[in-house]
């Protein structure tokens, strides 16, 4: 193996001309076998290379447990500031800990852009381990996080302990916050700190002899009330702090498959006000995930303390389900200053205020909002009787910018890793270099990666300019041809076709999710087979997938089928398509609703957001495209119930 000395000296070469282009999948071989010689190889004939960082990277960090602090210091010198530096900069510190060189580890966690949990628990070890408790208050709230926290986090614990900075009553609020999440081992580890009481940390079962056999006798505790709620929630004994912890995590257990039942205990139950409103507030979440219509009463008999983000936005929800205005607009008015500007409750505030004959209120907050250009923006230029025009010819990047813009390292960087298929490491690395850019910049940027068919980077360099825009670069339309054919083909609107591939894939014909869905249209294996056994496409082949020609075929059949079966409701389809079809009829009400708020009630995250942006993305399109319409709401036909004929199966 070469010795370090080599890395130093190569590292001093800054004049050396570029080699050929560097061989990504030979270097990303090299590290996965260990092969420091080859990385030694790499490094030396990488130097002048636009990706010269990376080689030198995988051969310090390969064997980091060996790395000086010397050649730590020289990469970051060199290379920082790039994401790549960031990266291994996280790996030295971690590296530091571990050889408990805390007075080092300061040093560079000085350096550190975006810090996390475990980083920040380790500097404060470093601080503790020279009898500095200064700051020992600072990152106190790491306590009350829902999540588990890095090892690394308890010695810090420790010591807010220790100085009464964290008391008891703290420790309760964590174990009931990991009982809520079903984190139960660390509701365990948890209960160690209170005593380990029987409930929260059971002992083995006592062992009865009957006769000739030994029977083991269960009680009430963690694991068995996790394992059968209803058989033990009668039995627990809530005059201890650890029995009404574990019932009220019983009842959340119950509320889960039976929420009619949970609020039948919760009535009955002689816990003290607070606890039930705690079990109140539980069982309010629960339902209104599920749309139930007791969802925002039972809410309003909880509390709304030590509630996340996404629950807040739940209560919303729930009350928005039901009609009642007046809720919408006091749970909206009682979220934090911040969570209030978000464009959905500047929405439905108005809408509220409009329900309840404050037009003027109402149509105040919708003129603000209508300068956005997204879902709820556009809904309330609608509410305003105000049709989203054409947009006007954007600016357009010169020769000149181009070339400069290409002269940028990290997107030089991100455009040579992008033409080997390091697409992560390309992105990570163009996301890095759009940021302090000008506008007109951002734009010349946006034109480069199109060219490069960097569309996916192409649309989020397009999206952050605050006073130039380029339309044509926002929305593109790659494989127009292709695409605009399939939907026609297949009855759709090609606005909303392209609207659904920008959200799915941005363009990238052959990207690949975790799960497996490949291609514009992001189909799963078994989806497109499918599809192709209907279509008697007898050749067709998986990787088929990624064919710019052949996907939006099959994505355009898949997507007009369950349109048809949805009675062409454009809402439920789109809905449909993301989350599967039996959800999207699922989470229709027993009555008519109207659309706007069966998509704000969508119980996954992800659906949600995605149906927003699928049929905004469309309202933008259309302007390309004659016949199909620019207006919003025309796109969201009121939700049938669930009594209505569009019952569906997957």
């Amino acid at each position: 193996m070469l010795k370090k000395a080599t890395l130093i000296m190569l590292s001093c070469l800054l004049a050396a001309s570029a080699q050929a282009r560097m061989n990504l999948d030979e270097l990303r071989e090299a590290a996965r076998a260990r092969d420091m010689v080859a990385l030694a190889q790499l490094s030396e004939q990488s130097v002048g290379d636009p990706l010269e960082m990376y080689p030198r990277y995988y051969y310090l960090t390969t064997q980091i447990n060996q790395t000086s602090d010397g050649d730590a210091g020289q990469f970051l010198s060199r290379y920082a500031p790039s994401p790549l530096a960031e990266r291994f900069l996280a790996d030295w510190l971690k590296e530091l800990a571990r050889r408990q060189d805390w007075a080092q580890y300061e040093v560079y966690y000085s350096r550190l852009e975006n810090r996390n949990a475990e980083q920040i628990c380790l500097k404060q070890q470093a601080m503790l381990k020279r009898n500095d408790f200064s700051a020992l208050a600072n990152h106190r709230q790491l306590w009350f996080s829902a999540k588990p926290q890095a090892s690394a986090c308890n010695p810090y614990f420790e010591a807010l302990f220790s100085q009464g900075l964290l008391k008891e009553e703290d420790i309760w609020w964590r174990i009931r916050q990991a009982l809520s999440n079903n984190q139960l081992d660390l509701a365990r580890q948890l209960a160690a700190r209170v005593g380990s009481p029987e409930y929260l940390v059971p002992r083995p079962p006592v062992m009865v002899k009957k006769g000739k056999k030994s029977t083991p006798v269960l009680t009430a505790n963690l694991n068995t009330v996790n394992t059968a709620p209803e058989r033990w929630v009668d039995e627990i004994d809530t005059s201890s702090r650890a029995g009404r912890e574990l019932w009220l995590f019983a009842v959340e257990k119950i509320a889960r498959n039976n929420p009619a039942q949970a609020a039948r205990l919760l009535s009955d139950s002689s816990l003290p006000a607070a606890e039930l409103q705690f079990g109140w507030q539980q069982l309010g979440q629960i339902a209104a995930r599920r749309n139930l219509p007791e969802a925002s009463q039972w809410i309003a008999r909880g509390h709304l303390q030590d509630l996340s983000s996404d629950d807040r936005a739940w209560t919303i929800r729930a009350a928005l389900r039901s009609g009642d205005w007046k809720t919408v607009e006091q749970r909206i008015n009682a979220l934090p200053a911040d969570e209030q500007q978000d464009s959905a409750w500047r929405y439905w505030k108005a809408r509220a205020l409009l329900a309840q004959n404050k037009a003027a209120a109402a149509n105040a907050l919708w003129t603000e909002l209508s300068q956005e250009i997204d879902f709820y923006g556009l809904l309330a230029r609608e509410e305003l009787g105000s049709i989203l025009s054409a947009p006007v010819p954007g600016y357009k990047a010169s020769k000149d910018d181009l070339a400069a813009i290409n002269q940028v390292p990290g997107v030089r960087r991100a455009l040579l890793l992008n033409d080997q298929g390091w697409r992560i490491e390309a992105n990570r690395e163009w996301n890095a270099a759009m940021r302090g850019l000008s506008d007109q910049q951002l734009l010349a940027a946006a034109e480069l990666a199109s060219r490069n068919q960097m569309y996916d980077r192409s649309i989020f360099a397009a999206m952050r300019p605050k006073t130039l825009n380029d339309f044509s670069l926002r929305f593109p339309l790659p494989y127009r041809a292709s695409v605009e054919s399939a939907a026609k083909a297949n009855g759709l609107d090609p606005a909303w076709v392209f609207g659904l591939i920008r959200q799915e894939s941005r363009f990238i014909a052959d990207i690949r999710s975790s799960a497996g869905a490949t291609g514009l249209m992001q189909l799963m294996p078994a989806t497109a087979q499918w599809v192709a056994k209907k279509m008697n496409l007898s050749d067709f082949k998986l990787s088929d997938m990624s064919d710019p020609e052949i996907n939006p075929q099959l994505g355009s059949y898949y997507l007009a089928y369950w349109t048809e079966r949805f009675g062409g409701n454009p809402v439920l389809a789109t809905a449909g398509y993301n989350a599967g079809p039996g959800n999207a009829g699922k989470w229709r009400d027993a009555r008519e609703l109207e659309a706007a708020i069966y998509i704000e009630t969508i119980p996954f995250n992800e659906t949600r957001d995605y149906v927003k942006a699928v049929l905004t993305n469309a309202t933008h399109y259309a302007h390309y495209f004659p016949g199909s319409t620019t207006q919003l709401l025309k796109r969201l036909p009121a939700i049938p119930g669930k009594n209505s004929a569009q019952e569906v199966s997957e």
